[in-house]
């Protein structure tokens, strides 16, 4: 009882003014209870031609979190718009290509998520009272947390039932919370847009990081995502589920900060 209260007196708080008479923004917080968990389990990738991938993965690592939330669906456009609107900047304009490489004409729309650089995404979960997530608790999040039912994906094994993936996203992006959610109530942390977290790509240092509440290497030239977008299949060429898709929660992306493209989004975390 005392956690679902504490939980709405959070959501009440981050119900964020941006000036008298504006429009409010709402985050749906998801308390996470820490614990201590198996990060980087699955080591290898297989891709849909059979292949094997290594050193695509979190390092493989027994560490501890303490308590946090995490925001229950990845930050809308409408949300976003409302964070441009009291800090007077513009909203960006969105990608002018897709994953394809081919040339399209998206519209902001407001329940999609929305496209962000890594910078902008920072900066939004700053001025909404929170952070951007470690790479080890998007992760412990992302595989359900202490209610973990050890899903090959965030929430299922069958990743269609979780998430927008090649097989089912009709190569595109669709609006948050359409889907089930994980064991913890989170949505979309399959598929969709993979998500911007805080921490440096730098594999060579990663050992040097903390095993408690790790943030990740102090520097490093490319920034981490997760959970992949609905860009990439999750069966083989026979339409086979693989054994270890991509889309595993242990799966890292690396990219540059200023990337923004119809596969990048992200959600927000806060402290207890």
């Amino acid at each position: 009882m005392q956690v679902k209260i504490k939980s709405i007196f959070l959501l009440l708080l981050a119900m964020v003014g941006c000036k008298d008479g504006e429009e409010m923004i709402k985050i749906d917080w998801i308390f996470v209870e820490g614990g201590t968990f198996e990060q980087g389990k699955n080591q290898i990738i297989i891709s849909p031609k059979g292949d094997t991938i290594h050193g695509f993965t979190s390092p493989h690592r027994n560490i501890e979190l303490s308590d946090f939330f995490i925001s229950k669906y990845e930050i809308t456009v409408r949300q976003f718009k409302v964070f441009c609107k009291s800090t007077g900047r513009k909203m960006p304009l969105p990608p002018a290509e897709n994953a394809y490489g081919m040339h399209v004409n998206y519209d902001w729309e407001d329940e999609k998520p929305m496209l962000a650089t890594w910078d902008e995404a920072d900066e939004f979960a700053k001025w909404a009272g929170g952070r951007l997530p470690t790479e080890a608790e998007w992760e412990y999040a992302a595989k359900g947390g202490k209610e973990s039912k050890s899903f090959q994906y965030s929430g299922s094994d069958n990743p269609i039932e979780i998430g927008w993936v090649g097989e089912n996203s009709d190569s595109i992006f669709h609006n948050v919370g359409l889907l089930k959610p994980n064991e913890l109530g989170i949505y979309d942390m399959t598929g969709n847009v993979s998500e911007w977290v805080s921490d440096w790509y730098n594999p060579e240092k990663d050992s040097l990081v903390s095993k408690f509440n790790p943030q990740g290497p102090m520097d490093g030239t490319y920034k981490i995502s997760k959970g992949l977008s609905w860009f990439y299949n999750t069966t083989n060429e026979n339409g086979k589920p693989l054994q270890y898709g991509i889309h595993m929660p242990e799966v890292r992306y690396q990219s540059p900060k200023e990337t923004r493209n119809d596969g990048f989004g992200f959600r927000i975390t806060k402290d207890k």
